[in-house]
């Protein structure tokens, strides 16, 4: 199974620990039977699976940041019953989705990339239209006033500094 598993009795020591929970943790189930689950996970997670001990049901502590081992977990709880209906213990079920977050992490990254680059592009066509209109009224005045010395630098400096707009734009 991919996904670890303790289970602990009503004083919270280990009575099972299953091979995952030894590749999460790197203790063994050997050293981690018979431990409080204080003297095996950290102080925090502790006083979070304490806070819901008494509660009936299932409870999750969604993305729980392990800090030891920089991973991000799914904590599963639920209580433990006899054959008979009494309640012996709790079940207590890791799923390290580490990798699910970054994979996550990074989908929202490539997504607000990706807005900002419609949003670039859409930017860029909406800018460039109005400066090909511009050149081409420019180019066109200059054809019409061709032999006026003192108008035709001008119509030919609108018609350069448009087309470096839009090379901006378009960069």
């Amino acid at each position: 199974i991919n996904v670890g598993i303790l289970a602990a009795d009503l004083d919270d020591r280990v009575e099972s620990w299953n091979s995952r929970l030894e590749k999460m943790t790197g203790i063994l189930r050997s050293d981690a039977t018979g431990k409080t689950l204080r003297e095996l996970l950290p102080a925090g997670l502790c006083d979070q699976l304490e806070a819901r001990a008494g509660e009936p049901g299932v409870h999750s502590l969604y993305k729980y940041p392990m800090r030891e081992r920089e991973a991000t977990l799914n904590i599963a709880i639920a209580p433990l019953f006899s054959r008979g209906g009494a309640r012996i213990g709790r079940l207590i079920i890791f799923d390290d989705i580490t990798d699910r977050e970054e994979l996550e992490r990074r989908l929202v990254q490539a997504d607000k990339l990706s807005s900002i680059g419609l949003l670039a592009a859409g930017v860029a066509h909406e800018v460039n239209t109005p400066l090909a209109v511009i050149s081409t009224y420019a180019q066109m005045l200059a054809k019409q006033i061709s032999g006026d010395a003192q108008k035709a630098p001008l119509l030919e400096k609108i018609a350069r500094q448009t087309f470096r707009a839009s090379e901006i734009v378009n960069s």
